[in-house]
């Protein structure tokens, strides 16, 4: 099914959105995306999403647009899961949510105009909501659940607002994290992420997967730190 007309979300259009992300049939995927940046003057930014706009087309692909709220990383250098807080600076922009788009182009457009993070869902993902970085990483969010705001959301002309968001696991035999256990002089080491070259705290590293390198490189200065 395609899009081909451009639609303003306002309150009377949030269910409509909910249907295209967890009811509509003819819906395999969608996602979301601005060209915005914060170190951007409005001109530049508003030609930026004209242009986004006119990818989205040549793509045969229609689009709702919504008001985005985002803490940008300053400095495009930086993986956003490494960005310092002091360089996360809010930042609201004009956003697409875009049925049927595919990932791989939803990460081709996050790259050309240089965004942290766009958002993704699909059959591939469970319909769960996905942040997939500009370095190819992904990240779940959870469902969509309307009326909820946190880091990343959307807010809907009339009040409206509707977020991605992780149910909060039972409390009952949490496990403890090891970054949680760790002496506060050791949790802040900092060690060299082999896929980036920057730097990053211990305990930011025993975030990743156990098996990618900077958790590995954590674990062993732990152990030194012990001997």
């Amino acid at each position: 099914m395609a899009f081909t007309s451009v639609h303003t979300i306002d309150e009377a259009s949030l269910n409509r959105v909910y249907q295209h992300v967890s009811g509509n049939k003819n819906v395999k995927s969608w996602g979301m995306i601005t060209a915005f940046r914060y170190a951007n003057n409005k001109k530049e930014n508003l030609n930026a999403n004209k242009s986004l706009e006119n990818d989205l087309r040549g793509k045969g692909l229609g689009f709702f647009r919504v008001e985005g709220h985002w803490q940008e990383c300053q400095n495009k250098d930086i993986p956003y899961a490494e960005c310092p807080k002091e360089q996360l600076m809010d930042s609201t922009e004009t956003s697409f949510f875009v049925p049927n788009i595919k990932k791989e182009d939803l990460h081709g457009l996050c790259k050309k105009y240089e965004q942290d993070a766009v958002v993704y869902g699909g059959e591939d993902t469970n319909k769960e909501a996905t942040l997939v970085f500009k370095d190819g990483s992904e990240e779940s969010v959870g469902t969509f659940k309307p009326d909820k705001v946190q880091q990343a959301y959307s807010k809907l002309k009339g009040g409206k607002t509707f977020a991605f968001n992780k149910d909060e696991p039972k409390k009952k035999d949490e496990p403890v994290k090891l970054s949680d256990k760790l002496p506060k002089n050791v949790a802040n080491l900092k060690i060299k992420n082999p896929k980036t070259g920057n730097d990053i705290k211990v305990k930011s590293a025993l975030g990743y997967g156990k098996d990618s390198p900077v958790y590995k490189l954590a674990q062993n200065m732990i152990k030194k730190q012990k001997q």
